[in-house]
């Protein structure tokens, strides 16, 4: 038998799950008020929402000399050459652009509009002109730039320096911070030095290959921080370099630290070649760091243009995109149970029908009385945050779950609400002990406050802190939920409340029953000492424990 059998079967065992509905029984003649929570009609379960898939579109593409006005520098276009290159800048369907060989912002601006794109340009200083190589021109400047959609929120901006290596003509890096579906992401846009076509630039003495060897620390110091930090990030451009090889000593030097170790880094386009049909070996590379690879799957193409021979090329370089997006995983039984059978809506109606019937035959104290509740998938259902875990194979983890509170999407739990509400009804109040830390409080009261009529008054919520786990002694204090049913006993609960510190609850209450999850939301048990025989003469009493397969203290 599976555990949503097992656990289906002892609530089953323990009483007859939907006679709660009929049992009505009018002898209760000390019962305070009359059930009629029970004709309230129920709230609708819906599950929570997962987030939507995440993707990103980055391309890189050099340009050729691409200058303003347009017909000038060392690749003249006309009108009509920059309405193919506009056109083909927005057949990439790319997010964000890194560009190299670019003039200036107007020279960005003809192929990406500034009513659709944002440009970042490089602060690199004008370097000397020079005549063109095969021509009589005067050059303009080869800078980077990102072009990169409205949409998108750029954090920072960043130029490094340290890639022109104190030499004119020499690129500065260019960095950005954006806002995406995958958190903020750092993408560098390159353009190292060209001329150095071997495998092992340390064993060249050619010029170019001293340059570039000094240019290789910078950007490797540059991905050993954004290692550290943990945060995705992108490196694109124009590499001057064959970095598909995993013997290249660049590439070598660029995926691992200086143990030895294995970054995460990985080039996307190790499959392709380059489109210029003169040079084979692809130079433009598009690099992804600090991914989720597990969870993420990524695809790269090279954009050919519609005239392949190279005197008709729009540049002499096809851009790279890659796309990354999150696989979209199967869920696990217990996640795709709970989230999509009917079974699990008509359980958890049913128990919370039994403790509605069950408040209605008590005699009730005429001193404050209380039901205390778990919060997590006892009143708020997090269903959509497992989803997602299971959907991105990640696990747990205390951020993403921070995350998940602060958004304030969870939703109903069926049932929970009109118990709630007949408990209020009652004169009762509600205590949600929960084990949600107490700095997220607010969060958690935002998000019950929109989906049931809670109050200061008549509900006290209390994260944990490290006080409740301290209080352990195994003696009184058994589960770190023991310390807070103690102190709403002895009235001096320390509840949540954006105002003026309520006084209902500085005095002594009486907890008539106990709702959660797990069997650490009832008072004095542990899951590995937990005695069933005990559990059970006080189950449909003054104790109710909902279904939850997804995790628990198990």
């Amino acid at each position: 038998m599976n555990k949503i059998a097992q656990l289906v079967a002892l609530i089953l065992g323990a009483s007859t799950l939907l006679s709660c509905v009929a049992n009505e029984d009018p002898k209760h003649e000390n019962t305070k008020l009359v059930n009629t929570s029970l004709s309230l009609s129920p709230v609708p379960y819906v599950s929570s929402t997962p987030p939507s898939i995440s993707d990103i579109t980055v391309a890189t593409w050099n340009v050729e000399h691409l200058a303003f006005p347009i017909d000038t520098g060392c690749k003249p276009r006309a009108a009509a050459e920059i309405e193919k290159l506009k056109a083909y800048a927005q057949s990439l369907k790319a997010d964000v652009v890194a560009l190299q060989e670019i003039a200036s912002l107007q020279a960005a601006a003809e192929l990406f509009p500034s009513d659709q794109w944002q440009i970042v340009m490089s602060p690199r200083p004008d370097s000397k002109s020079y005549t063109c190589r095969g021509s009589d021109n005067t050059s303009t400047q080869q800078k980077l730039a990102f072009a990169i959609k409205k949409s998108l929120q750029v954090n920072s901006i960043t130029p490094i320096e340290d890639f022109g290596l104190d030499s004119p003509g020499l690129r500065y890096g260019l960095e950005v911070q954006i806002q995406s579906d995958f958190g903020e992401l750092s993408l560098l846009n390159v353009h190292l030095k060209s001329g150095c076509f071997v495998d092992n630039l340390l064993r060249s003495d050619k010029e170019a290959c001293a340059t570039l060897a000094k240019q290789t620390p910078v950007l490797d110091n540059w991905i050993e921080q954004q290692e550290k930090l943990g945060s995705p990030y992108i490196i694109l451009g124009d590499f001057n370099h064959r970095l598909t090889a995993p013997y290249n000593q660049l590439t070598q030097t660029i995926t691992t630290d200086s143990t030895g170790a294995r970054r995460s880094l990985v080039n996307s386009g190790t499959s392709l070649i380059g489109c210029h049909p003169y040079y084979p070996a692809p130079i433009d590379h598009v690099f992804l760091g600090n991914f989720n690879f597990a969870a993420v799957e990524h695809q790269t193409k090279s954009h050919h243009f519609t005239d392949m021979q190279p005197d008709a090329m729009l540049s002499d370089h096809c851009a790279l995109s890659t796309t990354v997006s999150e696989v979209q995983r199967p869920l696990t039984n217990a996640v795709k149970w709970q989230t999509t059978s009917k079974e699990y809506q008509l359980i958890t109606r049913g128990i919370y029908l039994q403790a509605q019937n069950r408040l209605s035959e008590m005699t009730l104290p005429n001193t404050p009385w209380v039901v205390v509740m778990d919060v997590d998938e006892t009143i708020l259902d997090n269903s959509a945050y497992q989803v997602n875990l299971d959907q991105t194979s990640t696990t747990f983890t205390s951020t993403s779950w921070n995350n998940w509170v602060k958004s304030q999407q969870a939703t109903l739990v069926p049932g929970a609400a009109e118990f709630m509400q007949q408990v209020f009804n009652m004169g009762g109040k509600v205590a949600l002990i929960t084990n949600r830390e107490k700095s997220l409080d607010n969060a958690t009261w935002l998000n019950l406050s929109k989906l049931i009529p809670v109050t200061f008054e008549n509900t006290c919520l209390t994260g944990r802190t490290q006080a409740d786990k301290d209080a352990i002694n195994h003696s009184d204090i058994i589960n770190d939920k023991d310390l807070r049913r103690q102190q709403l006993t002895s009235g001096n609960m320390n509840c949540f409340s954006t105002q003026t510190k309520t006084t209902s609850w500085q005095s002594k209450h009486t907890i008539i029953m106990q709702i959660g999850d797990n069997i650490e939301d009832i008072d004095g048990i542990t899951q590995e000492h937990a005695d069933i025989e005990a559990l059970r003469k006080r189950w449909n009493n003054e104790i109710f424990i909902l279904l939850n397969p997804m995790y628990g203290s198990w």
